[in-house]
């Protein structure tokens, strides 16, 4: 793979950068920076893809390998296709291309009725994390990954069958992916299984 070894990372909703934390304590040789997807500078009302992913791929000074789960992943797709010189690789668990609608509509569903502590991350409100989802409502990038020619890992849980389909779909699109799937894992395994992450992430950057 390329020479590049610095590793961006990219959380999914209702996280922070922090989540990595335990990942990156498992990569000691490896260059590491975790950034945060959600900001309240400019307010999250107004969050838009593309423009996080602007911000994320003009701060890049160089080619790095970005690892994203879930809305990371669909952040990092979105930067391979609009930035691909700034990609060496791609490393994206539970990603998704085109969300179903009946998925986004119980995410937000969940979002509403479990306490506010166990969804959204501190100095976040539920309705902002709401008008997140509803500003990927029309997503599809499916016509678009057959274009990336980076080294793709796509990883899912075993036991994520939300996103297990898009995983396989994806991974299926993209000419040069090659799909993982975490026998035993759920949705969020970045952060039940640090160590077991950051393995598969090791492996994907000796490819």
């Amino acid at each position: 793979m390329s020479d590049a070894q610095k590793v961006v990372f990219l959380h999914g909703l209702g996280e922070t950068r922090d989540v990595w934390n335990p990942v990156i304590k498992q990569l000691p040789q490896t260059e590491c920076i975790s950034l945060d997807v959600l900001t309240t500078k400019p307010p999250l009302a107004s969050w838009l893809l593309e423009d996080v992913c602007a911000q994320i791929a003009n701060s890049l000074t160089e080619p790095v390998h970005l690892v994203g789960v879930s809305l990371g992943a669909v952040i990092a797709l979105n930067i391979a296709l609009t930035h691909p010189g700034k990609v060496s690789s791609l490393f994206v668990s539970a990603p998704q291309a085109k969300p179903p609608k009946l998925l986004m509509n119980l995410q937000k569903t969940l979002m509403r009725v479990l306490p506010t502590k166990w969804v959204c991350p501190p100095q976040l409100s539920k309705p902002e994390l709401v008008g997140v989802l509803d500003s990927l409502k029309d997503l599809d990038l499916t016509s678009q990954l057959p274009a990336l020619s980076m080294p793709v890992t796509v990883v899912c849980g075993s036991k994520d069958k939300a996103n297990l389909p898009a995983a396989r779909k994806i991974a299926g699109l993209i000419p040069t992916a090659h799909l993982e799937v975490i026998q035993g894992a759920g949705h969020q395994w970045h952060a039940a299984h640090p160590q077991l992450f950051a393995c598969y992430l090791t492996k994907h950057l000796d490819r």
